[in-house]
């Protein structure tokens, strides 16, 4: 199934900083502060698309319209349904807790459970229940990860029927495409897929050993996010501006909950 599909290279922003607060982070906001950090969802996007080439195109999608999309997708399938996003789908079967670990000092990144969850052994041992599933996942940029998940289940009996993508580059669908069925709702020629929650500074990569600690996109974004390394200190700025902003939307919430932000070197 596909919905759309973008012609020439995109810079896609997929605006998730309510649900990731709110489904991920677990802090409950009211109606206002919603509205409010839309807004400045809009306001931080309009300034990021200054520092993209021109003949890029540039498109933000909100989570939620994904979220319902998948929602539509996933009911037609009567297949159990393990999801590796909680931000995009709240009413999986089963989640597999899983990202990518990057080392502090030199960015290498492996896979591994998500800091403070069982180990992915454990996980996918109380998912054996299922022979057959279906896999969810918001996207996939490389399909690296992805794939290498689909191997963990099969290589523990668990047949992947189908998996359910919001947004895919078009090369990456036909590589998983080649293997396994997939469903997409979004396909792009990627420039870059960014995730907001990345660039507001209220996720980012995980390190090992750390449950409380991420790497944010502003350390290192001309590799993790394609900006340009000529903007690399002005988007950087923009970022911080705008995490600064978001906080003190905040100042009523257990803000401690986000995590600490930290460089290759450490705790700021």
């Amino acid at each position: 199934m596909l919905i759309v599909f973008i012609f020439g290279e995109t810079y896609l922003v997929t605006k998730d900083i309510v649900p990731t607060l709110e489904r991920k982070i677990g802090i409950t906001l009211s109606p206002f502060l919603r509205e409010k950090i839309r807004i400045l969802e809009d306001c931080f996007i309009n300034e990021l698309w200054r520092y993209i080439p021109e003949k890029i195109n540039k498109i933000s999608i909100d989570a939620s319209t994904t979220s319902n999309e998948l929602e539509v997708l996933i009911k037609k399938s009567n297949l159990p349904i393990i999801s590796l996003d909680r931000v995009y789908l709240n009413n999986a079967n089963e989640y597999l807790e899983t990202t990518r670990i990057t080392d502090q000092n030199t960015g290498e990144m492996t896979i591994a459970s998500r800091p403070g969850n069982p180990s992915l052994e454990e996980q996918i041992s109380k998912i054996k229940k299922y022979s057959e599933i279906g896999l969810v996942d918001v996207g996939a940029f490389g399909g690296d990860t992805l794939l290498e998940v689909c191997d963990l289940f099969e290589d523990n009996k668990i047949n992947i029927e189908e998996i359910f993508l919001g947004y895919s580059d078009t090369k990456t669908n036909e590589k998983i495409s080649k293997t396994r069925k997939v469903s997409t709702l979004n396909l792009f020629e990627f420039y870059e897929w960014i995730e907001l929650r990345d660039l507001f500074g209220i996720d980012g990569r995980r390190i090992a050993n750390q449950t409380d600690c991420f790497i944010p996109y502003w350390e290192n974004l001309t590799e993790w996010a394609n900006i340009a390394p000529k903007y690399e200190e002005q988007v950087k700025d923009l970022c911080k501006n705008y995490n600064n902003k978001l906080l003190g939307l905040l100042t009523k919430e257990d803000v401690k909950k986000i995590g600490k932000p930290v460089s290759y070197g450490g705790i700021r």
